[in-house]
């Protein structure tokens, strides 16, 4: 019975203090920016029905969530995503749009065996709520930008995407849902050989199959707009990189065209997104740190249809790219420590106290030598020893 008793379950960890100091300051950090960017805090419950995530997630999450019964046999989850569930509490409880909300909580899913994919993890993200427009599109991307600095971050990218370019350029092809996805996944890995086996295997037209081919070489700055729409001129396809263009627009306006990539061949689950998508990628780490986009059909699974777009930064892998570029530093600053003789440990309790409350970080150890305080004052550190001897007098180090 006392097998694991010393040890955690794969997939989550124990965060000592001095990370724990630096997760906290990242996440009050974002907290902070979110909140001066007129954004209103949420929560979500830790588990709910699964039903709430049936049709509202890929099929990804929906492997790996973490699923139990409760005393009515009723199926409920972890919630292994944040998106989900705001768009079940906007859609039954929100009526007065736009909407702008935030919320920095932790999601759950079945561990895998990879760094920055655990089984429990800090997600900090922002949901824009009725609001179709190009700028709820760039006002997203910039404040995923602003974040990414507020943390930390110093040297990353932001792709930018469109999902409905794909959907366009593949609806006539007449390939079940579940082919589709075999392709975007081959299509954002950029792996040209299985996107070539694919259309062989699914006889998949030559026209079609040399417009998917080119899609992962759809990469760079503006220039890609001309290149998107002289691979297709579908309507659904234009109206995409019109939209893309005018939202790449607005970002070099607000003077963040230095982060920004545009990749066409970037996609995420396109049951789930519905136009604009991003991925933030940092130096020295490689997996996303920030993944977003436009869901416009997702609150409309929950009786209310309405347009949004949002993102979510991953906490942990914030602070692994941040290692890596060697900007992971900093702890608490221990300004005293205050210990006494025995009979003047009310006294020194209340200078402590009266330090306290002038913003000072005081550790109180009653009825140390002044040797052992020294070591104390060292050990932890702290800028100062205080000590008040037998008659209440007190003296400093």
């Amino acid at each position: 019975m006392d097998k694991y008793k010393m040890h955690v379950p794969d997939g989550v960890e124990d965060c000592l203090p001095a990370e724990c100091y630096i997760k906290k300051s990242i996440e009050g950090a974002l907290r902070k920016s979110f909140i001066l960017s007129g954004y209103d805090e949420i929560e979500t419950p830790t588990y709910e029905y699964i039903d709430v995530f049936q049709s509202g997630v890929g099929s990804y999450i929906q492997e790996s969530m973490i699923k139990f019964v409760d005393t009515n046999g009723r199926i409920l989850v972890l919630r292994p995503d944040l998106t989900v569930p705001i768009a079940r509490v906007a859609a039954t409880k929100l009526h007065n749009m736009p909407q702008r909300l935030f919320y920095i909580q932790n999601s759950f899913a079945a561990a895998e065996p990879a760094i920055g994919k655990a089984g429990e993890f800090t997600q900090a993200g922002i949901e824009l709520i009725g609001d179709e427009s190009d700028k709820a599109d760039a006002e997203v991307i910039a404040l995923a930008v602003k974040a990414l600095k507020k943390a930390g971050l110093k040297s990353f990218t932001v792709d930018i995407g469109q999902v409905a370019f794909f959907k366009a350029l593949i609806s006539e092809s007449g390939l079940k849902d579940s082919d589709i996805d075999l392709m975007r996944h081959a299509v954002d890995s950029k792996d040209k050989m299985a996107i070539e086996a694919i259309s062989k295997k699914l006889n998949i037209n030559d026209k079609l199959t040399r417009q998917i081919m080119i899609l992962p070489d759809l990469f760079g700055g503006s220039e890609v707009f001309e290149k998107a729409l002289a691979l297709s001129q579908k309507p659904d396809c234009v109206t995409a990189v019109e939209n893309l263009r005018n939202v790449y627009s607005l970002l070099s306006k607000y003077g963040l065209s230095e982060y920004i990539t545009i990749d066409l061949g970037m996609l995420h689950d396109i049951a789930y997104y519905s136009g604009i998508i991003f991925r933030g990628l940092a130096t020295g780490i490689g997996f996303p740190v920030v993944s977003g986009g436009r869901y416009d059909e997702l609150l409309g699974k929950f009786g209310k249809p309405a347009p949004a777009t949002g993102f979510a930064l991953g906490v942990k892998r914030i602070m692994i790219a941040m290692e890596r570029q060697g900007l992971l530093s900093g702890y608490y600053e221990t300004d005293a420590v205050v210990s006494c003789a025995a009979k003047s440990c009310g006294t020194a309790y209340a200078f402590a106290e009266s330090m306290r409350s002038q913003e000072k970080r005081v550790v109180f150890v009653s009825g140390l030598d002044i040797g052992s305080l020294l070591k104390e004052k060292e050990r932890l550190p702290a800028k100062e020893a205080v000590y008040f001897d037998e008659n209440g007098c007190l003296q400093t180090f």
